[in-house]
């Protein structure tokens, strides 16, 4: 059946049972443990025994939707209502930023089988729900996949809700570990591999034979990790401009939980035993999810960040070494270590009740000035020196 536009569809094909996580059976989580090895889908934050979790998720109320086709499970989506606000934002600055309850699929889309009946069976059960949120927001899609075709296309969930796209698609960047670390490295043109080595040896003169990358996946190495590694983000622009950062609750329970399942696998740089950079990251049927990193800014200059991806990915190649390393959230600095990617975006399904068309109207004003703005600045050379300066201004504040 062609998804360009979807008539009414019939669903008796399938039936759904919503489930509280809290409530989930050991029965259910085996059977959903199974179809994602199946499936070969699936991640550390779709992981049943990571969904029941509170020290994963917190307090945020969690469920799933089960499809089955007769008596056998053919497919589940996860979701969380989160009160997360939509920032109205000029460039990188925050102007404002007003409350929203948001559906989250937890990213990265479903594991549903690939038929319209399936799809609208779950939205169906979503439109009842309707009154208890303000917006469906489905993160992190793949925009060539079967689900954001469908919601783009679907015309019972268009009447019940506004399709808002808050950010344009990206490239979700990701390493295909094949071979070794030198075979990877020849993929550089022989001037790039120079460049590196260069600033290798630049960084390493500062400190020589006293630089540290440290590997954390032990749950006895998880708060002194975490005190440092807090304490490098507390620097960050990501903190100090955007509100970011590792600023989560229950972060020490968090991946103490996830070292105790085996999925840890965080990474430290010291120079002269002094923290300078760190990645949090989690290693699941075969690929290393990239959560977070960051550095001090007082080493920006020796290319730092560029360093420590280097230190990560000699060593996924060296040990325990997945099949893909999945660099998360676009950043045009990814794109020179990854050697494949997909195109990925963000879609809000706002109500259509006054207040989420409000804030949307604001939202997408403030992204338009920003795009002028930026293209002005861009115009007379100004964009990337403003970038520079409000960064370094809030690093130092």
């Amino acid at each position: 059946m062609s998804l360009k536009t979807l008539p009414e569809i019939e669903t008796e094909t399938y039936r759904l049972q919503r489930v509280e996580l809290g409530n989930m059976s050991a029965s259910i989580c085996r059977e959903w443990v199974d179809l994602l090895a199946q499936r070969q889908s699936g991640s550390p934050m779709h992981d049943p025994r990571s969904l029941r979790e509170r020290a994963v998720h917190g307090d945020r109320k969690a469920m799933a939707y089960f499809v089955y086709q007769g008596e056998r499970l053919c497919g589940v989506a996860s979701f969380q209502v989160r009160d997360w606000p939509l920032k109205w934002q000029l460039g990188e600055l925050s102007v404002a930023q007003f409350p929203l309850r948001r559906l989250c699929l937890l990213r990265g889309g479903t594991a549903l089988p690939e038929d319209p009946a399936a799809h609208a069976l779950l939205f169906q059960e979503i439109v009842k729900q309707e009154q208890s949120f303000d917006t469906v927001y489905l993160e992190d899609i793949p925009v060539d996949s079967f689900l954001w075709k469908f919601v783009c296309a679907d015309s019972t969930t268009a009447r019940f809700f506004s399709r808002y796209h808050a950010t344009d698609p990206k490239p979700r960047v990701f390493l295909r570990l094949e071979g070794t670390f030198d075979d990877y490295m020849d993929k550089f043109s022989g001037k790039h591999r120079k460049n590196l080595k260069r600033s290798i040896r630049l960084f390493e003169e500062q400190a020589p034979g006293q630089i540290r990358s440290v590997r954390i996946t032990q749950p006895e190495d998880v708060e002194s990790f975490l005190d440092q590694a807090v304490d490098l983000s507390r620097k960050t622009y990501q903190w100090n401009l955007l509100g970011r950062g590792l600023r989560a609750p229950m972060l020490k329970e968090r991946l103490l939980f996830m070292a105790r399942q085996g999925w840890l696998r965080a990474y430290l740089l010291t120079v002269r035993d002094v923290a300078c950079a760190f990645v949090i990251g989690f290693q699941y049927d075969g690929r290393y999810y990239l959560e977070d990193m960051g550095y001090d800014p007082a080493w920006r200059d020796y290319s730092v960040g560029k360093l420590l991806q280097l230190y990560l990915i000699r060593d996924l190649f060296e040990y325990q070494s997945p099949r893909i390393y999945d660099m998360g959230e676009y950043g045009p600095h990814k794109e020179e270590f990854g050697n494949d990617s997909y195109v990925q975006g963000s879609l809000f399904l706002l109500s259509r009740r006054l207040y989420p068309r409000f804030i949307r109207a604001g939202h997408r004003a403030c992204a338009g000035a920003s795009t002028h703005a930026s293209a002005m600045a861009e115009r007379f050379g100004w964009k990337n020196r403003l970038k520079n300066l409000m960064r370094a201004w809030s690093s130092t504040t």
